[in-house]
């Protein structure tokens, strides 16, 4: 691939786009038939299970080989679902790909019904014998931490035949998502529009945000008009699609006795529903700086009246394109002060191949880190060329190194640490980014373009991801009070989100209402909130590391070698010291 501008005006096929920069899945499995033998195993082990469901909380031996079996039997799965989604990611037009997909969700499904006896039978069991077994058997030692969240949540545990039930239920419960997914990446078609040359360019779900980028205004009215046209003649399955996933969300925590989805979301990972509303109010009382912002941009970019489509223009008209080998020496170089072991890892990384760089047709959109216990980690682009993309890039590096750490240092049980502290690793080097640029800049535009984009850090990761959490906490309370979701109603209470957030002087464009529409993390139930978190918490931890030094890095690290290990907030008590 010679640039990225070829990427812009005709999206290749996946067999166009060289292996250089196509991650290096055969790793992981080196064909579908590899992948069907581990299949087939895991169904053996699951099989297994039966004989455990009766003797497991017998004895201490019979207790400690039943979580050994379960953990083995997590892991194999993980690995064949992460190459399954992997391969469904890269073409999501490619039949044979999607039927793997879906054997491993179903997969997923059956084996998560025969884990289902283990939490019941171990609430079955006195705290007091689980203590006199970990003293007997010192392997056993390992699981207090993940008995003790069992017990925690000894109230929303059913019993094992309801909890078998609710197993069951799963592989329906996917259902809104997994369709939200294929019409959104594989059978929307967008209109294409006429670049500068008079060449007719592709809009997808990967260029979009780039092309609201450009400098001509008249071009990113169109480019926003033509993307939204599809989301608004698709607003009815949109909706639908939405209101099935917040009754499954209801589903799940009324069934499970917690007072609401939100309430069921924060509980797993022992965060306080406190901290979501903190941050809603939070943002609320310094609202005003980002009007001010915006204010700022609209007298500097001399944009009146300020359109939702100008949001993306950057303040300077200089713009730089910046090829995928120098985005990675970029990278490197700014994570620098993480130390020579940290930047030893990101060298493996790029030479491994754990990224698939460009966007290709039916590639699923957006950016995202992934992997299994048994894999190296692996990163999903859609590489445009952009400064933007220099930090995505760097963003879920951020994200496999955490993983990369995590797995060579906990056992499989602690191995998958929680969002609320995945955010953090990948936006501090985001910030070590910055601070690397701003020190390399030559030149007042050259330092305007990178606080311009540090700016619009905090307008689209602090405001506007917490403006989609208020959107969650809306759509969910109103679904539990017993309201029908329409696509009417959703748009109606995006835009006076979208009026509060962004000011009086901004103009809503009608397109725009359909935001909701697009975004898929309003199926991962409450997710969202915990960009803005991570990223408050990955501005101080950038600053510690900066001024911190060698001890500082050192506890950092340690940070990324917790995984799961403990609640979350108590590992980052730990970490700040």
């Amino acid at each position: 691939m010679k640039n990225t501008a070829e990427a812009n005006n005709k999206i290749l096929s996946r067999d166009e786009i060289p292996e250089k920069y196509r991650w290096d899945i055969k790793s992981l499995y080196f064909n579908i038939k590899d992948w069907e033998e581990d299949f087939q195993k895991a169904e053996q082990l699951r099989n297994r299970l039966v004989e455990h469901k009766e003797k497991f909380s017998k004895d201490a031996s019979s207790f400690l080989q039943c979580l050994q079996l379960r953990d083995e039997i997590s892991e194999l799965i993980e690995k064949i679902y992460t190459y399954a989604n992997m391969c469904k990611d890269e073409d999501n037009h490619n039949d044979d790909h999607q039927s793997i997909y879906y054997k491993a969700s179903s997969l997923l499904v059956r084996i998560q019904d025969s884990l289902s006896f283990i939490q019941p039978g171990i609430l079955s069991l006195d705290i007091n014998t689980l203590k006199k077994w970990m003293n007997e058997i010192n392997s056993l030692k390992v699981y207090q931490h993940y008995l003790e969240g069992i017990y925690r949540k000894k109230e929303h545990i059913l019993s094992p035949d309801e909890e078998k039930i609710v197993a069951q239920a799963g592989e329906i419960a996917m259902v809104p998502e997994n369709t939200f997914g294929m019409l959104s990446n594989a059978d929307l078609k967008f209109p294409g529009i006429k670049g500068e040359e008079g060449k007719v360019i592709s809009i997808s779900q990967g260029n979009f945000i780039t092309f609201l980028r450009n400098r001509d205004r008249k071009f990113r009215k169109s480019v926003f008009k033509k993307y939204y046209k599809p989301y608004k003649e698709h607003r009815n399955t949109f909706a639908a699609l939405l209101a099935g996933n917040l009754k499954k969300d209801h589903f799940f925590s009324n069934i499970r006795k917690y007072n609401n989805s939100l309430e069921s979301a924060l509980f797993e990972d022992n965060i306080p529903v406190t901290v979501y509303e903190n941050l809603l109010s939070i943002v609320h009382k310094n609202i005003g700086l980002l009007h001010k912002y915006i204010q700022l941009k609209e007298d500097f970019l001399d944009l009146r009246p300020f359109h939702m489509y100008d949001m993306y223009v950057p303040i300077s008209e200089k713009t730089v394109q910046i090829d995928y080998s120098r985005a990675q020496d970029i990278v490197i170089k700014s994570l620098a002060p993480l130390g020579k072991s940290y930047q030893s890892v990101l060298e493996r990384g790029f030479k491994e191949r754990w990224i698939d760089v460009y966007e290709n047709k039916g590639k699923t959109s957006g950016a995202y880190s992934t992997g299994s216990y048994q894999s190296k980690p692996y990163i999903l682009l859609n590489y445009q060329g952009t400064m933007e993309d220099v930090y995505t890039l760097a963003h879920e590096l951020g994200h496999s190194l955490h993983s990369y750490y995590t797995n060579k240092t906990q056992p499989y049980i602690y191995s998958s640490y929680p969002i609320f502290l995945a955010e953090i690793a990948s936006t501090t080097n985001e910030t070590l980014l910055t601070n690397y640029l701003l020190g390399k800049a030559e030149n007042e535009t050259e330092k305007l373009i990178i606080l311009n984009h540090f700016l619009e850090q905090f307008r689209t990761t602090l405001f506007r991801q917490t403006l989609f959490a208020e959107f969650e906490k809306i759509i969910h309370e109103y679904e539990e009070r017993g309201g029908s979701l329409t696509a009417e109603w959703c748009s109606h209470q995006y835009s006076k989100l979208l009026r509060y957030y962004y000011g009086k002087n901004v103009i809503i464009d009608n397109e725009i209402n359909m935001e909701w529409a697009r975004i898929p993390h309003f199926y991962y139930n409450y997710y969202v909130y915990q960009y803005a978190t991570g990223f408050a918490a990955a501005i101080a931890f950038s600053h510690k590391i900066l001024e911190g030094g060698k001890p500082a890095v050192k506890e950092y690290i340690e940070f990324l070698r917790k995984g799961n290990s403990d609640y979350p907030i108590t590992i980052l008590k730990q970490s700040w010291n």
